[in-house]
């Protein structure tokens, strides 16, 4: 049989502490571009406020008994998949990844990763295309998107290690015609020359 803990007593110190850890006051953690982000500790949440956004919208969560001089023990991830439909609070949580923010984040499709670093998507566009009739992204890190605001619409990675990974479902959605273009587009030097076989067939 397995050892028997008796329950911890409400009065027991390391309950106490965690209370205290629990019971720290909210605290502004980064602020930029007319938002800041607060973290709370009773709720282990990370919430942006601003003057027209009193309540908050949720950026990140960390384990509430972690402690915050340790940066939550690696407890801590910020959320940025609610940030794309206000351009100031999308670049003040990129700011705040790229400071000292949380090191794993949950990315929207506004948020380009390169090299160690966060950028908003209009930042990291290297170059612009209208092919039939849709106008068309291409981004520092390879990948081509629909220039679509607030948020960009990924169709292809060109880097994707993994082959299925190269085209995403919004690319199968356009005509055949279109995807033949886009692909000469991205590759005019047929530099990816088995590129050209995930056209599925019509």
């Amino acid at each position: 049989m397995g050892e028997v803990i008796p329950f911890p007593s409400r009065n027991a110190a390391g309950p106490a502490m965690g209370t205290a850890l629990r019971q720290r006051p909210p605290e502004t953690v980064f602020h930029n571009n007319g938002w800041r982000i607060l973290e709370l500790p009773s709720s282990g949440e990370y919430r942006a406020i601003s003057a027209y956004c009193r309540r908050g919208i949720l950026v990140g969560r960390f384990a509430p008994q972690a402690a915050a001089e340790n940066h939550h023990e690696g407890t801590d991830i910020a959320i940025l998949t609610r940030c794309g439909a206000d351009e100031k609070l999308a670049r003040c949580t990129i700011a705040w990844l790229n400071s000292d923010g949380p090191r794993t984040a949950i990315l929207g499709a506004f948020v380009v990763a390169v090299a160690g670093r966060y950028r908003y998507w209009r930042d990291a566009i290297v170059e612009i295309a209208a092919i039939g009739g849709t106008r068309l992204a291409r981004l520092i890190d390879g990948s081509i998107a629909i220039a679509r605001e607030p948020e960009p619409i990924s169709l292809l990675d060109l880097f994707a290690s993994v082959k299925d990974n190269r085209r995403r479902a919004a690319f199968d959605h356009l005509p055949r015609e279109t995807r033949a273009a886009i692909l000469r587009w991205a590759d005019p030097r047929a530099q990816f020359g088995d590129w050209y076989d995930i056209l599925p067939r019509r």
